[in-house]
């Protein structure tokens, strides 16, 4: 009998256990309100797309929406391969912003929800985010900007902000979808230069670069838009897309 208490006691330990792993990751995320400010659900919401959201597919795929509120300058900030992916496979460096006078780039305005908001923060390890002024953003389409609301942006934590190197490329699937993105949303617009600006307005292109076209990681998205995708990297300084290693 005595054994099969101290077994049933065992048993517990290990349950408490493993529900205080559980709920202790959730606990901090909640309480992390420097990294993730407060909502104000009683104002509008919305989100600035810079990367992998300017893709239809991937909106409705994070966000269960696709469509676009504004296409917009961004200016203090710059846009950039300089988010380091190290703490899942494949280790990579992904697009990111991060505050920056006298830098701009072109990206999305999105409408959102204080849901959508606290659902992509659950998922972030490597951004915080941050409100914008709209005294930032210029319309590139002609539309109005909101008068009112809370406009946000995921920007690098320092900790995550290292350049493209050998074990932590930049991932052709990953520019693949960054710029079919760009490219939809120059067609949507009527915007010819748009995806154009998106190559010129993105930092940090690096010869570590790593072709995974064949084999996209992580199970990417499919692209259908290579060919135009290939024109617009051919612009980079140095035919540094022809140095694009094979995988």
């Amino acid at each position: 009998m005595e054994k099969f208490e101290t077994l049933g006691v065992t048993a517990l330990k290990r349950w408490l256990v493993a529900m205080f792993c559980l709920v202790l990751p959730a606990q901090l995320w909640a309480a992390d309100t420097s990294c993730f400010p407060n909502i104000d659900t009683s104002q509008n919401q919305y989100l600035l797309a810079y990367g992998t959201l300017m893709l239809e597919a991937a909106r409705e795929k994070k966000l269960n929406k696709s469509e676009v509120e504004l296409p917009v300058w961004v200016s203090g900030y710059q846009r950039g391969w300089f988010s380091r992916v190290v703490e899942k496979a494949p280790t990579r460096t992904v697009l990111g912003v991060t505050q920056e006078d006298g830098k701009l780039f072109n990206g999305l305005l999105l409408a959102s929800s204080d849901r959508q908001i606290s659902g992509l923060d659950r998922n972030e390890t490597r951004n915080c985010r941050t409100l914008v002024d709209v005294r930032h953003l210029k319309s590139m389409a002609g539309g109005s900007l909101p008068e009112k609301g809370q406009i946000w942006i995921y920007a690098v934590k320092p900790k995550s902000m290292k350049k493209p190197a050998g074990k932590y490329p930049i991932q052709q699937s990953d520019v693949d979808n960054f710029l079919t993105g760009c490219l939809e949303q120059s067609k949507a617009f009527s915007l010819p230069q748009f995806a154009e600006q998106c190559v010129d307005s993105t930092a940090g292109w690096s010869e570590n670069w790593a072709n995974d076209r064949a084999r996209p990681s992580g199970g990417k998205l499919v692209q259908n838009k290579r060919k135009q995708i290939d024109k617009l990297l051919a612009r980079l300084e140095g035919d540094l897309f022809e140095k694009v290693r094979d995988e």
